[in-house]
């Protein structure tokens, strides 16, 4: 009974280190001309209604108006490899293989009123970040993660204002809402056994921008997203051959801070290029501290670093109703080596290169955006749950968006 109740303490120590790790997947699929080019000269493009979300001074560049969209995220990894014992590096567990294919479907929206000609009113409810694995129950990593789907949901109301015609700042204040459900097998020995954590919580957030215009075709823009801690809450339940029991469940999270550089410029009646350069705070996530009513607590080192995102874009205006782009990136992990690598988050550097258009009816246009990110192989060799999992990861991603524009 000791042994079971010891094992126990471990995998709620280990369930606890998932619900942080969930915030290493940042999104920014909410809008289809972005991704269409690869995000490279986001908030400043204006070509649609997103700026409030990425640099709020950008809604300076468009009339009244709206969108709705959506995005489709697909995730596909492959993990194989071996749980061992943290003494002797005896293998304890190499079962079926770990394979996850998820699609996660993120809805987004924006409207923005333009009352003269320095000032724009808008509001935006989209997802900045976001995770979803899910792993067979009987695969040989389950003590390190069976399933995590965290949902990230921003509404944000900001306006711009055109100081002089060369000149727009803006600001938006951001209201969040914060779900986790976390999954995962504390002992080894009882394939039954589940930790699940349900959390959820509402905090807030800011955004500043300006953005520098010396011509109607050429602008550079300059954007900081701010994420204070957010407290979640809720439930901890526990199934062992020694029964099922719940707990209360807590934890305080900090999402990065994000540095947005981003510049357009139309080379001529056909063609523009856009670039971003995006910096993202993820060294705040260093330890990770949970509690639970059990009563537990555990301290989880992660020592996530900051990243950086650059990308590339370029329009061709056919003609006034149909618009193509294209775009590529780099996306840096966050994740600083395979020590840290867990099977919830098998995160590694991505290379993205991303097709879009855009079609003009009257006031209304519909627009696509369809990227494929390229992954490198990586490898985890992650102490969780009083075991090592040896990994060895093959993923990519797909990503779809699709949205509408109505100009008032």
């Amino acid at each position: 009974m000791r042994k079971i109740a010891g094992y126990l303490m471990l995998g709620m120590a280990s369930l606890w280190g998932a619900d942080a790790l969930a915030s290493g997947y940042q999104l920014n699929e909410y809008s289809a001309n972005g991704l269409g080019r690869a995000f490279a000269g986001s908030g400043v493009v204006g070509d649609d209604y997103s700026a409030i979300a990425y640099n709020p001074a950008g809604m300076s560049l468009k009339d009244s108006g709206m969108q709705v969209g959506v995005s489709f995220v697909e995730m596909y990894s492959d993990a194989r490899g071996r749980i061992a014992d943290p003494a002797t590096d005896a293998t304890l567990r190499d079962g079926p293989a770990g394979r996850l294919r998820l699609i996660k479907t993120l809805p987004h929206g924006f409207a923005q009123y333009k009352v003269n000609n320095e000032l724009a009113l808008g509001m935006g409810v989209y997802t900045p970040f976001g995770l979803a694995t899910e792993y067979n129950s009987d695969w040989f990593g389950a003590t390190h993660g069976i399933k995590t789907d965290l949902e990230v949901v921003d509404i944000a109301t900001g306006f711009s204002y055109k100081i002089i015609p060369e000149i727009s700042v803006g600001a938006s204040f951001i209201l969040r809402y914060v779900a986790g459900d976390i999954i995962n097998q504390p002992i080894l020995a009882y394939p039954s056994s589940r930790n699940r954590m349900n959390l959820d919580g509402w905090g807030w957030g800011t955004n500043f921008g300006i953005m520098y215009e010396p011509t109607k075709n050429t602008r550079i823009g300059f954007s900081y997203r701010s994420s204070p801690a957010h407290t979640v809450k809720g439930d901890h339940e526990v199934t062992t051959p020694l029964g099922f029991q719940r707990y209360d469940g807590k934890s305080t999270m900090t999402l990065p801070s994000q540095f947005l550089l981003s510049g357009y410029h139309k080379l001529n009646d056909k063609f523009a290029l856009t670039a971003s350069a995006r910096y993202t705070e993820w060294s705040i996530f260093d330890d990770f501290v949970m509690t639970s009513s059990m009563p537990a607590a555990q301290s989880i080192p992660e020592r996530w670093k900051d990243a950086w995102t650059v990308s590339l874009g370029m329009d061709y205006y056919h003609d006034d109703a149909w618009t193509f782009r294209t775009g590529i990136a780099f996306d840096e992990t966050p994740i600083p080596s395979r020590q840290f690598r867990t099977a919830r988050i098998p995160d590694a550097d991505r290379y993205w290169l991303s097709l879009g258009f855009s079609y003009k009816y009257e006031n209304m246009t519909f627009d696509v955006g369809y990227a494929h990110l390229f992954m490198r192989k990586s490898e985890s060799e992650n102490r969780e749950n009083g075991s090592v999992l040896y990994a060895n990861y093959h993923s990519h991603s797909n990503m779809l968006s699709v949205q509408m524009q109505y100009d008032f």
